[in-house]
């Protein structure tokens, strides 16, 4: 049974790196619509590209802060 009552809560608030992270996986994320909007008006030939490197880009913006947290959460040994 593990001790509960002893254990201290965290504080719910964001890090400076926190506040970076977001901003960077919004820009991330809006710059993957620009890309994925674009490939429906683009260059004949370019269409395929930017619509499927919008679609990425933007998967990777809800990937960046998952990553980040993995590797800043780690449990120290």
């Amino acid at each position: 049974m593990s001790n509960i009552a002893t254990t201290k809560r965290t504080r719910n608030s964001a890090s400076f790196a926190d506040v970076i992270v977001f901003i960077v996986s919004f820009a991330l994320f809006i710059f993957g619509l620009y890309l994925f909007g674009a490939g429906f008006f683009g260059a004949p030939g370019t269409e395929f590209w930017l619509f499927w490197a919008g679609l990425l880009a933007s998967c990777l913006a809800f990937l960046v802060p998952i990553v980040y947290h993995w590797v800043s959460d780690r449990p120290q040994i």
